[in-house]
């Protein structure tokens, strides 16, 4: 499949559209040694995005990216402190985050976009019927369901569509999270969707405010898992859709690494 690997960005004056990027978005850009084409870097190699270039503008010439941000409105403000303007709203885009458009400096329209649905893709050395049992029997649940300095003690499941799940996980300190959720959608050893809230110890839905977190989370997000076999190997991956911003969904995230790192060790002893 054709993937956009790079991009260019005409210039009425390159040096105040380098000014912009690097002050707004903390761009690294060089001038190349053959002529006037100036090197975008918009993150290191491990990153998902793409590079690019600023270049003197030619008649008519225009380009439209769309940039990816932690926070929507942080970027807005600063998007118009150095000499932006927005052109749109914030526009949701359902399960997936935030976006607008703006004009930088030079008259050319770009869009920002938040992104706050948490995806990730781990491949596991491990048969697709091992990865399926470990994900829905409570027994192995329990062994992996919870990030580092987490443990699951209790871990419910009625595993068919309509029926419901109730997890505990207990930190270090003590303190202990529920998580309440119904079954939408099972194809055994292909995909698992869900529902995903807060709850109590009792599987009563509950707001995110119980246990201290802001008022913009909704009762209920999505989980959608989905199971695929690669020469031996199986492909799992996670859609976790529903979080108010992108800081809850990276930090979402990053409590879901740390369990499937967990899910992987407890593979390997089978």
């Amino acid at each position: 499949m054709s993937r956009v690997i790079h991009f260019e960005i005409p210039a009425e004056d390159p040096k105040r559209a380098i000014n912009f990027y690097e002050q707004v978005f903390s761009w690294e850009i060089q001038k190349w040694e053959h002529g006037d084409y100036w090197l975008v870097s918009t993150g290191s190699e491990e990153e998902n995005g793409i590079n690019g270039a600023i270049y003197p503008k030619e008649t008519g010439s225009t380009v439209r990216d769309t940039i990816n941000v932690e926070s929507y409105e942080e970027f807005a403000k600063k998007i118009e402190a150095n000499g932006g303007k927005m052109l749109t709203d914030k526009m949701p885009i359902p399960g997936m985050g935030f976006n607008g458009l703006f004009r930088d400096t030079e008259g050319n329209v770009f869009g920002i976009i938040e992104v706050t649905m948490v995806y990730i893709s781990r491949l596991f050395n491990a048969k697709i019927e091992d990865v399926w049992e470990a994900w829905t029997e409570p027994e192995h649940v329990k062994e992996w369901l919870a990030p580092k300095n987490y443990t699951a003690p209790l871990v419910k499941m009625d595993l068919q569509v309509g029926g419901s799940y109730l997890n505990s996980m207990k930190s270090s300190e003590g303190d202990e999270v529920w998580s309440t959720g119904v079954y939408r959608e099972i194809v055994p050893k292909e995909k698992i969707v869900s529902t995903d809230s807060f709850a109590d110890k009792d599987g009563n839905v509950v707001p995110a405010s119980h246990y201290g977190m802001g008022e913009d989370w909704p009762m209920e997000l999505t989980v959608t898992v989905t199971f695929n076999e690669e020469d031996g190997a199986t492909r799992l991956t996670i859609e976790h859709q529903g979080f108010p911003d992108h800081h809850n969904s990276a930090m979402a995230e990053t409590g879901w690494q740390e369990s499937l790192d967990k899910l992987e060790a407890h593979l390997k002893k089978k």
